[in-house]
């Protein structure tokens, strides 16, 4: 972790010019910055400590961002690990050692794609037609077309998702999927109509977790064509939901305790801590 600050400073040297002839005057409320060039008038230009640390934050996360990029082009071949992250760094003219950048190593990998097919599905589903959710509807059809649009971009990765859902159930790794697995399932439910404030906004969101993840693992060993078995398996799953909503309308505290059942076992399911022995 030491080296990291040497390695970054290194990446801004290789990256940036420097003008010459600058003197730099120091005070305790900002930096006075004066560039003196031949036939020109003298510039000042001022910079306060924040704004520069502003301007370091953008360009580390500017630099993060190329390499994550460059990295996924890898991940067939080297998986989500730190060699796909130094290979991207390489491809994008960063030395190797930069993957020192990212803590979490394959884990960071993996919550760079997630976030990017999450930010992806929201732009298409605002383009589909809104309905209002009522108290006792669900629309199944656009939570289904939503939870397949979603794992279909898993698909020129899928060979190598196991591993990537492994990576996700390391411990320094859960708090990351589970933001992007729970801000998932919030924009799904606020683009298929959910506007609801009561309890029903968590009954609904804890639901479509707990689908979205098996059915992300039944897509993982779906053969079929045109990976019709999982719609079907989000369709049942869907249906189910439906039954349970329909109970918690008519006898909420009959079916209590088996409600707490399936949010337990959800939960288990969104950790993985159902499959992994």
């Amino acid at each position: 972790m030491n080296k990291l600050p040497r390695v970054f400073c290194s990446l801004r040297i290789n990256h940036r010019l420097f003008t010459p002839l600058t003197t730099i005057s120091f005070s305790n409320a900002q930096k006075t910055l004066r560039h003196y060039c031949q036939g020109q008038t003298n510039k000042e230009m001022i910079l306060t400590p924040k704004s520069t640390e502003q301007d370091d934050h953008q360009y580390e996360e500017d630099i993060k961002k190329s390499i994550l990029v460059k990295a996924l082009d890898f991940v067939l071949k080297t998986g989500w690990s730190i060699e796909s992250l130094a290979h991207g760094a390489e491809a994008v003219g960063y030395p190797g050692v930069a993957h020192g950048l990212f803590p979490n190593g394959g884990g960071d990998l993996v919550h760079y794609f997630n976030i990017t097919c999450n930010e992806k599905l929201v732009e298409q589903m605002k383009s589909w037609p809104k309905e209002e959710l009522q108290e006792s509807k669900v629309p199944a059809q656009l939570i289904e077309n939503a939870i397949m649009t979603r794992l279909l971009m898993i698909e020129p990765y899928k060979s190598t998702w196991p591993k990537a859902m492994a990576i996700q159930t390391l411990p320094n790794n859960v708090p990351n999927c589970l933001a992007t697995l729970l801000s998932l399932v919030d924009d799904i439910c606020y683009h298929t109509g959910d506007r609801s404030v009561d309890f029903n906004w968590y009954i609904r969101r804890v639901g479509l977790a707990g689908i979205y993840k098996a059915s992300e693992l039944f897509y993982l060993t779906d053969n079929s064509q045109s990976n019709s078995g999982t719609r079907s398996f989000v369709k049942s799953r869907i249906r189910d939901a439906e039954l349970i909503q329909i109970a918690l309308n008519v006898n909420p505290v009959a079916v209590a305790p088996q409600t707490l059942t399936a949010a337990f076992v959800t939960a288990k399911n969104m950790l993985g801590m159902n499959t992994l022995k």
